[in-house]
């Protein structure tokens, strides 16, 4: 009984639980939304949702590696500061690399690569590793406010 509670309960983390939070950029009104998600112990349970908008102008890119032993590898945040100052009000993940080599380089070309879509600069570079990521998957469950929706997707 204990290994059939212990393998169900590995397969709805595994299944159920949500992986990233979906990011939306809309460079029209150069806001950034964030659809995140407040995790919680028990994964059958369905987590809270918070969706954030910032200014992109006060979004700023960092790259960190934390010693954590389940967290290991790079990962990039963006922090929101106050305008005009360096005071960070929130942090939010956009990407994160487990691999050792050339991680950073990667999270560093992500950022850039942000950075020149929201000032409407045309991306001429190839990607280095063309088509769907190994752990792609649909996200069908997202559910943005209808409000939310709107302003997310269209111009002011």
């Amino acid at each position: 009984m204990g290994f059939f509670s212990m393998a169900l309960f590995g397969l709805k983390m595994y299944f159920i639980q949500p992986r990233d939070q979906p990011l939306r950029l809309n460079r029209k009104r150069q806001e950034i939304y964030i659809y995140e998600y407040k995790r919680r112990f028990f994964p059958w349970i369905k987590w809270p949702v918070t969706i954030r908008s910032y200014n992109w102008a006060d979004v700023h890119g960092e790259i960190c590696y934390p010693g954590a032993r389940l967290d290991m590898g790079h990962q990039l945040f963006g922090s929101v500061c106050e305008p005009g100052t360096n005071n960070v009000i929130a942090r939010f993940i956009i990407a994160k690399d487990s691999r050792e080599r050339s991680s950073r380089e990667q999270l560093c070309q992500i950022w850039s690569y942000l950075c020149v879509y929201m000032q409407h600069d045309q991306v001429v570079a190839e990607p280095d590793s063309p088509g769907r990521p190994d752990d792609w998957r649909p996200r069908k469950a997202d559910q943005w406010p209808a409000e939310m929706e709107l302003e997310s997707t269209t111009a002011p």
